[in-house]
């Protein structure tokens, strides 16, 4: 496969499908789990909550490709916001107290008083790959891999951070798609509490046997896809490996 790929149409990995459970994305990156996609009245988007109460908010707070892509890829387990938090009538969540000049002032004293400051607080190390999680991580990238079509694959942990997938895709837009969820997987480490994943090697083949792209994709890359710095289309020509 040339690089002349990069010509043809890239079919979106956020199209809107129906699912039992609809994982509304808020812009600032809340949560909310619904029965289904918001409907619009009044100006208002209506989420039906799976608890059963209805939502209103304001629809520019909603991250609609964001939405779409979490649900298809079964990924709203990522961030779920709690939804006993008040919440401010554009929908917004209540800002912290700031501190008054007075406890900003005995604060200061207090630290200047501190011969010795507290040690820093150890933060907490990311699960392995290979560890208990890496059969979750696995069948998470197996799950995402076929809702965009592809069935064929092979996936193994290679590391304590990384993974190994092999695909067969026969057509371009099977390509890009399998680059987006790649990225969309490891930005989210596959919804796995605890769990990082700092490298995937992808390596796409047709059914014949014939080379379809392989990559070797980081984590900064797939941030940078995720963001939309870079298009799948860019990646390929710039990252693909023959």
């Amino acid at each position: 496969m040339k690089k002349a790929l990069v010509l043809f149409a890239f079919a979106s990995l956020v199209a809107a499908q129906s699912f039992a459970t609809y994982i509304v994305v808020l812009k600032d990156g809340k949560q909310y789990r619904a029965k289904a996609k918001w409907t619009t009245a009044n100006g208002k988007a209506l989420v039906q909550l799976e608890s059963g109460q209805t939502l209103s908010i304001d629809p520019a707070l909603i991250d609609e490709a964001k939405s779409d892509q979490t649900t298809k890829l079964g990924l709203g387990d990522v961030r779920i916001m709690n939804l006993d938090t008040p919440q401010m009538p554009n929908g917004a969540p209540p800002k912290p107290a700031q501190p008054s000049l007075g406890d900003t002032i005995r604060l200061r004293k207090l630290n200047q008083n501190n011969q010795q400051a507290p040690p820093a607080p150890v933060a907490p190390t990311p699960a392995p790959v290979s560890d208990a999680n890496s059969t979750e991580i696995l069948n998470k990238f197996e799950r995402a891999y076929e809702n965009i079509g592809v069935y064929e694959h092979k996936l193994t942990a290679t590391g304590p951070h990384s993974l190994h997938a092999e695909l067969t895709v026969d057509k371009e837009e099977k390509v890009f798609l399998a680059i987006s969820a790649t990225s969309f997987l490891m930005v989210h480490n596959a919804g796995i509490s605890g769990a990082q994943i700092d490298m995937v090697e992808l390596f796409m083949k047709t059914t014949n046997g014939g080379a379809a792209g392989r990559f070797q994709m980081s984590r900064e890359d797939a941030q940078a896809i995720d963001a939309k710095t870079i298009s799948q289309q860019d990646y390929f020509v710039r990252k693909v490996i023959y």
